[in-house]
């Protein structure tokens, strides 16, 4: 299509992108706004490109991952340091990624084998890929001083996980203004808050005049302009089937008109016209290409998308391309669609961008006829069950339980099967709230006996066996009968150590020793703790998940501080920006004194995930500490508006109010604290306080002796002695009095 350029929309455009990071533009689908765009910020001094936002046909980055790829190669030939300081991130969100810059191994979660990657990211691990990713991009911006405006087409289609990198680069610039974008959207449905909207008009008749043929008269191209709407999609259209010699003008709509165009074709013309489409990804802009591919026999449709989709899929595993899902999605044989859906879902699934992956698949999850599609031993079934996987762990129990009962009654001997059972037992004994222990235990004790019965002949039988009784030390464990979990994780490396050697089924065998550690640390067996630890560590050595958790675990122990920052100080090295490890951190620092260096960590808890409110809250205590009530509240305030139900929280925010004189506040709090736990010693204590210095001893006696009772600090029983006191002082003065005297 020739370029057209609206001048009277291009000063909006402009002005948007000067005032406004993120400017949508808003347009009916085929108005072609770039060239307007191109030429509104033609005198700009930033980088500006344009890029395809569509996840289907760009990948799951699709509209950014232009810049990542350009932004990778530059800084691994001049700056390779900022490619090691965040390949942890890099090498997640893109695991064919290779590049000479990194310097961390994978953890075992990234090299083993799909059957046994058992560990599943938390939901908000995305989050900490894509600040790794952002401040990476920031950072090669202010190394090469060049700021980006990014222009994205097809805005609405943008990946969930594009989305959020846009928000991130926008909240991390520092008003440096490194990076603004244009988001078209053709659909009138996308949203960002804060972004600047403007719509994009209507072409003029004589802005439309290059695309129409010349040799039409000045009457017919005004017919045409009118029944195009001002649209360049549909006039074109309009201008190929007058050239045709159809009808266009009168009594047929733009659709109908391109229709009876389709119809003057044979049928090998029909299927050149169809095959191109398909092959640009189904972008062509050209209306009768798009009418063609929607009125098309679907098989023959469907067949050109299954070779490409293929073609693609080999391309991403080359390392050439993004994960294309185009084809996949686009196949309208809903069965066909899922068994291509099955391996592109794993990949997303494998590297946690579960938003992206349940976009689709959830509407997959609910047909009834694909929740038994399949053998029970197919790779859709798979598919199905990394779902239901998945939604348990994230807490989703309503949806994945129903289904794995499904699973197993449709398909009881599924290869799958133990799997299955597992993850049922793991629901009810861990992530269903509040657990079921009793429900949990039936379904991993039938989930052993099925593999004794099942499974003996099977060629990874311990495997299997093994990873049953995991689930079964955990319940143990649950119920408080840590010598049967122990045992049973004992003698279940044993065996693993025995049938495979320690190199097979690494990642399950560091996960049964970690699990040991986790038991002997909740007997209080802090040396034996820490030994197993190291072993797991000894087994997965780039997995940061442990070293946080040795950091903890060694937070415990007197005198090994030094040891423990050292410990999060390697987790922090290994993880994309990890926030957990900060707030740990923190703690530490805080408890050793520390508190400038503990408020650094909770700051940049706060740049990973703003929305954090334990470090809002462990912020307004350092400033308690330090006497700074009102920079307290603020950070107090900040960590309830994220959430409101913590007692500890609100009795502190009762305290902060006190120390400000502000009386009625602070009882409002404290009154808080005690709805949500009404056995909150400390809120009883100073309640008791704050009632006290209202002349209210009746009442504060009442709460400090509940305090007393229930709390057993030294304080809350001066609390009480101080109270009594001073009301048996207010009695002796009152027996004082003279019979009969009067005021």
């Amino acid at each position: 299509m020739v370029d057209l350029i609206q001048q009277r929309i291009a000063p909006a455009i402009s002005s948007s992108v000067e005032i406004s990071p993120i400017t949508i533009l808003k347009a009916e689908a085929g108005m072609a706004p770039v060239p307007t765009i191109k030429s509104a910020l033609a005198g700009s001094s930033s980088h500006l490109s344009v890029t395809d936002g569509d996840w289907r046909a760009g990948g799951y980055l699709a509209g950014l991952q232009k810049l990542i790829d350009a932004e990778v190669r530059w800084a691994a030939e001049n700056v390779p340091k900022l490619v090691e300081a965040a390949q942890q991130s890099l090498k997640r969100l893109f695991p064919l990624l290779v590049c000479d810059a990194f310097t961390v191994p994978k953890d075992l979660t990234n090299t083993s084998s799909r059957e046994e990657r058992t560990r599943f990211y938390h939901h908000e691990y995305q989050n900490k890929l894509l600040v790794g990713l952002a401040e990476f991009l920031l950072k090669c911006a202010r190394e090469r001083d060049e700021r980006h405006i990014i222009v994205i087409d097809r805005g609405a289609a943008l990946s969930n996980p594009t989305r959020n990198l846009i928000k991130l680069l926008v909240r991390l610039d520092d008003d440096a203004r490194l990076f603004r974008f244009v988001l078209i959207d053709y659909e009138q449905r996308l949203y960002f808050s804060d972004a600047n909207e403007v719509h994009f008009g209507r072409y003029s008749s004589q802005e439309l005049a290059p695309i129409l043929d010349r040799d039409l008269t000045v009457e017919k191209q005004r017919q045409i302009y009118e029944a195009s709407g001002g649209n360049p999609l549909i006039a074109q259209a309009l201008s190929k089937c007058d050239a045709a010699g159809l009808p266009v003008i009168g009594y047929l709509d733009p659709t109908a008109t391109a229709d009876l165009y389709l119809a003057s074709l044979n049928i090998g013309e029909r299927r050149s016209l169809l095959k191109s489409y398909i092959e640009s990804d189904c972008t062509t802009p050209d209306l009768i290409a798009q009418r063609n591919y929607a009125v098309f026999e679907h098989a023959t449709a469907d067949h050109l998308h299954e070779q490409l989709h293929r073609a693609c899929l080999d391309r991403y595993k080359a390392g050439e391309a993004p994960l294309v899902m185009l084809h996949a999605l686009a196949v309208r044989d809903k069965y066909k669609r899922l068994e291509l859906l099955a391996e592109p879902s794993e990949i997303l699934q494998s590297i946690g961008l579960y938003d992206l992956w349940f976009g689709y698949f959830g509407e997959i999850v609910a047909d009834p006829a694909l929740r038994t599609y399949g053998s029970g031993d197919a790779p859709v079934n798979a598919a199905f069950i990394s779902a239901a996987f998945v939604l348990y762990s994230l807490g989703c129990g309503r949806v994945s339980v129903p289904y794995l009962d499904e699973f197993y009654k449709t398909f009881p001997k599924s290869q799958y099967t133990p799997t299955v059972l597992y993850a049922q037992s793991m629901t009810y004994g861990r992530y269903q709230q509040p657990v079921n222990l009793t429900v949990a235990e039936e379904y991993a004790v039938r989930n052993l006996e099925t593999i004794e019965r099942d499974f003996k002949a099977h060629d990874k039988y311990h495997y299997i066996k093994v990873f049953a009784e995991n689930a079964y030390a955990y319940i143990k464990a649950k119920q408080q009968k840590y010598d049967e979990a122990l045992t049973l994780c004992a003698e279940g490396h044993g065996k693993m150590l025995e049938v495979y050697g320690s190199e097979r089924f690494k990642l399950h065998q560091s996960i049964l020793i970690y699990n040991t550690s986790q038991i002997y640390e909740l007997v209080g067996d802090l040396h034996r703790a820490e030994k197993q630890l190291g072993e797991a560590i000894a087994y997965d050595p780039y997995y940061g998940e442990y070293y946080n958790d040795l950091g903890n675990l060694l937070s415990k122990v007197p005198g090994r501080e030094a040891d423990a920052l050292k410990a999060y100080a390697r987790a922090i090295e290994l993880c994309p920006p990890y926030y957990e490890a900060h707030l740990n951190r923190a703690a530490l620092r805080n408890r050793m004194g520390d508190a400038a260096w503990a408020l650094d960590d909770l700051d940049r808890t706060l740049v990973i995930k703003p929305k954090e409110w334990r470090a809002h809250f462990e912020k307004g205590n350092i400033f308690m500490r330090q006497d700074r009530p009102n920079a307290a509240l603020e950070s107090y305030l900040a960590a309830a508006e994220i959430n409101s139900k913590n007692p500890d929280l609100q009795s502190n925010l009762g305290l902060a109010y006190s120390d400000l004189g502000k009386a009625n506040e602070s009882i409002v709090h404290y009154l808080r604290a005690l709805e949500i736990n009404p056995r909150h010693a400390l809120t009883h204590n100073n309640l008791a306080i704050e009632y006290f210095n209202l002349g209210q001893p009746d009442i504060s006696l009442n709460h400090a002796t509940v305090a007393v009772e229930i709390g057993g600090d030294p304080d809350y029983l001066l609390t009480r002695e101080h109270i009594q006191t001073s009301l048996k002082a207010d009695l002796a003065s009152r027996r004082n009095i003279a019979p009969g005297s009067s005021h």
